[in-house]
């Protein structure tokens, strides 16, 4: 097998994090702290010494490349994406889990109430239901399946809808970039779903509406970036 040579290395390297690929496609990074930094990495791939000079220039020439648009980065069409998305926010909404046996009886009610409440759906797991629904109608499924049949109920939440173009679908790591804009927030998820081109996330209600103003700016830089950058 022949060796490996010392920009190849670098270049998978920086490919495994794309937020360092982000930065040389920007041209805002340290060069010198990221060649010291991902000097053991590359000797211990290459399995030979190598300097903080010639790191340093193969970063350099990585990033020109991708400058200069030879390569389209993942994040700049995350970010394309994040702009032309929109956001939509439904209130009154409860979740409640109930065991699984009772599923049979749970989907005739959710048939019932197909066009009548403005918010439902269902998700199963190995042993039990999750099912979410706006809260008028709430209290009907109870009467219906009895209290003994829920494990967990949790009111006063909210749903945020990321409705976003078709091509989501294909790019990855979009739903890891906004729970993690959450997650840095200090925001809890409690249910998760995406249906086609929409992201749906389920939360407490003073968490989504803290969850719709990170989203509405991160939108916002992702529309002004794509602009900057072309």
């Amino acid at each position: 097998m022949p060796p490996q040579s010392l920009s190849g290395i670098v270049r998978r390297i920086v490919d495994a994090d794309p937020c360092i690929r982000e930065c040389l496609a920007r041209g805002v990074v340290n060069y010198s702290e990221l060649a010291r930094r991902i000097k053991p990495l590359v000797e211990a791939e290459s399995g030979r010494g190598a300097s903080l000079e010639a790191l340093k220039a193969a970063l350099l020439r990585y990033s020109h490349r991708l400058k200069s648009g030879e390569q389209e980065t993942p994040q700049h069409r995350l970010l394309e994406v994040l702009a032309r998305s929109a956001l939509e926010l439904r209130t009154g909404v409860v979740v409640a889990t109930v065991r699984l046996h009772v599923l049979p009886k749970l989907a005739q009610v959710v048939a019932e109430l197909i066009g009548k409440s403005r918010l439902l759906f269902l998700m199963q797991s190995i042993t039990s239901v999750t099912v979410t629904v706006s809260s008028e109608y709430f209290d009907e499924i109870v009467r219906r399946l009895g209290e003994e049949s829920f494990i967990e109920i949790y009111r006063d939440h909210a749903v945020l809808v990321i409705v976003s173009p078709r091509e989501v679908i294909e790019v990855p790591g979009f739903i890891a970039h906004v729970t993690g804009i959450l997650a840095r927030n200090g925001i809890n998820i409690s249910q998760i779903e995406s249906v086609h081109t929409d992201t749906i996330l389920v939360m407490k209600l003073e968490d989504a509406l803290k969850a719709f103003q990170l989203l509405r700016e991160a939108i916002e830089v992702a529309k002004k970036t794509i602009e900057e950058h072309g």
